[in-house]
């Protein structure tokens, strides 16, 4: 089954039309992705649609769509030229968007496909309030909203919002003032407990993923902490990013940002079930470099014999050059190799970084005999190594040699 369509209409809150996009690629495993974005956002913002070609590569099928009252039109689905109708939109009425797609993915498809959602920022909240929803499999927040309540104004402001009808925001990539109807305070409060966001992670059974941006400004770190929480599962941070995940409109690229495509394996990894080997895997392999960047800056100084060794042992590893050049900026988690033949090669990949430029300090040594203990080999056998690698040509224990070394010490 191959489906593209393409800007393509249905009918959300208050009857009103809107756009949506739908691929279904040849290979198609059954399950659909509904992509929910957030406010002041719309369906082909940034790399979204960079995104959707990620899963459907991946042989899911994916829909996005605009909120029926983001703002924008059918004939100009990525600018803001209906500002009325963003002014009166609310949260109820993107739920009722939601409810219309799966619809509309009712009557598209003969058989109900298996529906996974993912929700960025308002949308991440959206999406949290589908966990009853019983067409909905899984659920992953992208820096999602934890409070629909503290989205409004308080105190003053609130009752200035009130008395005026409206308040006003300025949209930082347009430069359009967005304007707020009073009236979606009033939906806000006749439908609280629709919109409480905590009740509903409390009381979920949907499988749930929760991902936040370390730096993120416009929902706070914070919030996906309160989720996760509730959620009773483990916030999944993006170091070093924020809200979008180093995305931005217009996205002029073909490849999405590292971070953003950080996001996207992880969800692609929890809608597959393997999360936490794919996780394990790729922590391991950066934990791996990092060990050996540590090193190498022990003395102060990366030399380029050092940088040009590091860059081939990523390669060997499978690390990209963006991860590669992130671990050199970012603190990254010790994570051992679990099997001790691996923790054996990588002390071995330590010995062959500090030896690269022929020059082995006190420091070096002391950082590989500590490693060595962290990633539990038998310290004594660890000083054997190094004590032997004097009597080899550029100071390299063959492997035999070495794996003959660990194994006497450990009988």
């Amino acid at each position: 089954m191959n489906k593209e369509i393409k800007n393509a209409l249905f009918t959300g809150a208050n009857n009103k039309e809107s756009l949506y996009d739908l691929s279904i690629p040849s290979k198609w495993n059954g399950k659909l992705v509904i992509f929910i974005h957030g406010y002041m956002g719309y369906k082909d913002w940034g790399c979204w649609n960079l995104v959707q070609g990620f899963f459907t590569k991946n042989q899911f099928g994916f829909i996005k769509y605009n909120a029926s009252h983001n703002g924008s039109t059918i004939e100009n689905p990525i600018d803001f030229d209906d500002l009325a109708s963003f002014g009166q939109n609310n949260y109820v009425k993107e739920l009722q968007d939601f409810e219309a797609i799966t619809n509309l993915v009712q009557d598209e498809f003969d058989e109900m496909p298996e529906i996974y959602v993912i929700g960025h920022s308002r949308g991440g909240g959206i999406s949290l309030l589908q966990s009853s929803n019983g067409l909905v499999s899984k659920i992953v927040s992208w820096a999602g909203i934890s409070s629909i309540s503290d989205r409004f104004p308080k105190g003053k402001d609130l009752k200035e919002w009130q008395e005026h009808g409206y308040y006003y925001r300025k949209n930082g990539r347009t430069g359009q003032t967005m304007p707020h109807s009073y009236s979606q305070y009033e939906s806000f409060l006749n439908y609280e407990q629709r919109l409480n966001i905590e009740n509903y992670c409390k009381n979920s059974t949907t499988p749930t993923l929760v991902i936040h941006g370390e730096n993120d400004t416009s929902v706070p770190l914070q919030e996906g902490e309160h989720i996760a929480s509730w959620l009773e599962t483990k916030l999944k941070i993006i170091p070093g990013t924020q809200h979008t995940f180093d995305s931005y409109q217009p996205w002029g690229k073909s490849e999405m940002p590292t971070a953003l495509t950080q996001v996207c394996q992880l969800t692609l990894d929890f809608f597959k079930g393997t999360e936490g080997k794919a996780t394990s895997e790729r922590d391991e392999k950066l934990s791996l470099l990092a060990d050996l960047v540590k090193l190498a800056k022990s003395d102060n100084e990366v030399r380029e014999i050092e940088f040009q060794f590091l860059f081939s042992i990523a390669a060997q590893l499978g690390i990209t050059k963006d991860d590669f050049m992130y671990v050199f900026e970012k603190n990254i988690e010790f994570t051992p190799p679990k099997l001790e033949a691996d923790r054996i090669v990588q002390f071995q990949r330590l010995i062959l970084l500090m030896n690269v430029d022929l020059e082995a300090g006190t420091e070096e040594i002391d950082y590989i005999k500590n490693i060595g203990m962290r990633m539990g080999l038998n310290p004594m056998a660890t000083n054997e190594v190094l004590n032997r690698m004097n009597d080899h040509e550029n100071k390299i224990v063959p492997p035999d040699e070495l794996l003959v070394i660990f194994k006497t010490f450990n009988n």
